[in-house]
Protein backbone atom coordinates (compact mmCIF):
# COMPACT_ATOMS: atom_id res chain seq x y z
CA UNK A 1 0.00 0.00 0.00
CA UNK A 2 1.19 3.38 -1.06
CA UNK A 3 1.05 6.47 1.93
CA UNK A 4 2.30 9.85 1.41
CA UNK A 5 5.58 10.33 3.69
CA UNK A 6 5.44 13.90 3.58
CA UNK A 7 8.47 14.27 0.88
CA UNK A 8 6.63 17.29 -1.03
CA UNK A 9 8.57 19.04 -3.83
CA UNK A 10 7.62 22.35 -5.19
CA UNK A 11 8.89 21.55 -8.98
CA UNK A 12 9.17 24.32 -11.54
CA UNK A 13 9.55 21.71 -14.62
CA UNK A 14 5.88 22.60 -15.96
CA UNK A 15 6.12 24.09 -19.49
CA UNK A 16 2.99 26.64 -20.94
CA UNK A 17 0.51 27.71 -18.34
CA UNK A 18 -0.39 25.75 -14.78
CA UNK A 19 -3.72 26.87 -15.21
CA UNK A 20 -4.70 25.09 -18.59
CA UNK A 21 -3.49 21.81 -16.81
CA UNK A 22 -6.19 20.67 -14.64
CA UNK A 23 -6.32 17.80 -11.81
CA UNK A 24 -2.83 18.63 -10.39
CA UNK A 25 -1.44 20.63 -7.29
CA UNK A 26 0.13 23.95 -9.06
CA UNK A 27 1.83 26.89 -6.59
CA UNK A 28 2.81 30.30 -7.41
CA UNK A 29 5.36 32.20 -5.66
CA UNK A 30 5.22 35.96 -5.78
CA UNK A 31 7.34 38.79 -4.87
CA UNK A 32 5.92 41.77 -2.95
CA UNK A 33 7.07 45.26 -4.52
CA UNK A 34 4.88 47.87 -2.80
CA UNK A 35 1.11 48.84 -2.57
CA UNK A 36 -1.34 51.09 -4.71
CA UNK A 37 -4.91 52.59 -3.80
CA UNK A 38 -7.64 50.52 -5.32
CA UNK A 39 -11.16 51.09 -4.92
CA UNK A 40 -12.00 47.84 -6.27
CA UNK A 41 -14.13 46.01 -4.44
CA UNK A 42 -15.09 41.95 -4.49
CA UNK A 43 -15.21 38.74 -2.65
CA UNK A 44 -12.26 36.73 -2.08
CA UNK A 45 -12.78 32.87 -2.29
CA UNK A 46 -12.73 30.81 1.14
CA UNK A 47 -9.58 29.15 1.72
CA UNK A 48 -9.08 25.58 2.18
CA UNK A 49 -6.84 24.60 4.90
CA UNK A 50 -6.11 21.02 3.97
CA UNK A 51 -6.08 20.19 0.24
CA UNK A 52 -5.35 16.32 1.33
CA UNK A 53 -2.34 14.16 -0.23
CA UNK A 54 -0.22 16.34 2.82
CA UNK A 55 -0.96 19.37 1.33
CA UNK A 56 -1.92 21.30 4.06
CA UNK A 57 -1.31 24.83 5.59
CA UNK A 58 0.52 23.21 8.77
CA UNK A 59 2.59 20.67 6.94
CA UNK A 60 3.57 23.14 4.00
CA UNK A 61 4.31 25.86 6.44
CA UNK A 62 6.61 23.77 8.71
CA UNK A 63 8.19 22.59 5.71
CA UNK A 64 9.46 25.78 4.46
CA UNK A 65 10.21 27.26 7.93
CA UNK A 66 12.89 24.05 8.18
CA UNK A 67 14.07 22.97 4.60
CA UNK A 68 13.96 24.26 0.70
CA UNK A 69 11.37 22.44 -0.74
CA UNK A 70 11.93 24.51 -4.32
CA UNK A 71 13.70 22.90 -7.02
CA UNK A 72 16.29 25.60 -7.09
CA UNK A 73 17.82 27.97 -4.87
CA UNK A 74 15.26 30.38 -2.78
CA UNK A 75 15.56 32.80 -0.27
CA UNK A 76 12.48 34.32 1.10
CA UNK A 77 11.90 38.09 1.56
CA UNK A 78 9.29 39.97 3.62
CA UNK A 79 5.86 39.86 2.37
CA UNK A 80 6.76 37.07 -0.64
CA UNK A 81 3.67 34.88 -1.04
CA UNK A 82 3.30 31.26 -1.78
CA UNK A 83 -0.56 30.49 -3.56
CA UNK A 84 -0.82 26.70 -3.28
CA UNK A 85 -4.24 25.50 -4.97
CA UNK A 86 -5.69 22.18 -6.58
CA UNK A 87 -6.66 23.07 -9.94
CA UNK A 88 -9.44 20.64 -10.38
CA UNK A 89 -11.35 20.58 -14.02
CA UNK A 90 -14.54 20.71 -12.33
CA UNK A 91 -14.83 24.85 -10.63
CA UNK A 92 -16.77 23.77 -7.39
CA UNK A 93 -13.89 21.21 -6.70
CA UNK A 94 -11.24 23.98 -6.87
CA UNK A 95 -9.57 24.71 -3.29
CA UNK A 96 -6.75 26.70 -2.57
CA UNK A 97 -4.89 28.84 0.64
CA UNK A 98 -1.99 31.51 0.77
CA UNK A 99 1.20 31.59 2.38
CA UNK A 100 2.97 34.38 3.20
CA UNK A 101 6.57 35.47 4.54
CA UNK A 102 6.19 37.44 7.76
CA UNK A 103 8.26 38.32 10.65
CA UNK A 104 11.17 35.75 9.19
CA UNK A 105 9.15 32.88 9.06
CA UNK A 106 6.13 31.29 6.86
CA UNK A 107 2.81 31.52 7.78
CA UNK A 108 -0.96 31.31 6.94
CA UNK A 109 -2.04 34.88 5.05
CA UNK A 110 -1.56 37.35 2.30
CA UNK A 111 -1.02 40.48 1.36
CA UNK A 112 -4.42 42.64 0.83
CA UNK A 113 -5.66 41.40 -2.39
CA UNK A 114 -6.70 44.47 -4.27
CA UNK A 115 -3.69 47.19 -2.97
CA UNK A 116 -0.76 44.61 -3.45
CA UNK A 117 1.88 45.03 -6.34
CA UNK A 118 3.95 41.82 -6.71
CA UNK A 119 5.46 39.88 -9.18
CA UNK A 120 5.85 36.32 -10.35
CA UNK A 121 9.11 34.75 -8.99
CA UNK A 122 8.62 31.36 -10.19
CA UNK A 123 5.34 28.61 -10.23
CA UNK A 124 4.82 25.04 -11.43
CA UNK A 125 3.67 21.94 -10.24
CA UNK A 126 3.41 20.38 -6.23
CA UNK A 127 5.13 16.57 -6.97
CA UNK A 128 4.18 14.20 -3.83
CA UNK A 129 6.51 11.82 -3.30
CA UNK A 130 5.49 8.06 -2.29
CA UNK A 131 6.96 5.05 -0.71
CA UNK A 132 5.54 2.18 0.14
CA UNK A 133 4.37 1.32 3.98
CA UNK A 134 6.02 -1.36 5.63
CA UNK A 135 3.34 -3.61 7.31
Amino acid sequence: MCTPNNEIKFCTCIEGNIHDIKDIYIWILNRYEGSKASSRLGKIMIITKDLENGISIKNITAKLNTENIFDFDYTPQEKDTLDISFNAKNRDEYKYFTLIFKDKTWQEGRNPVFTTISKDIAKGEIQIIYKEENT
